[in-house]
């Protein structure tokens, strides 16, 4: 599911870390790469930017998300 998290436009899914199935943030869009970095995203790989979400940060998200949805009807 896209949601936008600090100004940046990105995909909610999964990054695996020592064998477990985290929540993360897959970059798609942002105004500049000093955004992406104060939001908390890495480079993992060339071209690909994760932000591994804390519990606390999975939570706000997903609340936002659905709060947003719930708006749109």
């Amino acid at each position: 599911m896209k949601v936008h998290y600090k100004g940046v436009l990105c995909n909610l899914a999964t990054y695996r870390v020592m064998g477990e199935d985290k929540p993360a943030l897959y970059y798609i869009d942002s105004p500049d790469q000093e955004t992406m970095l104060k939001a908390g995203f890495v480079d993992v790989q060339p071209c690909l930017w994760v932000k591994v979400l804390t519990d606390e940060e999975y939570n706000a998200v997903s609340y936002t998300h659905l709060r947003a949805h719930e708006t749109d009807q």
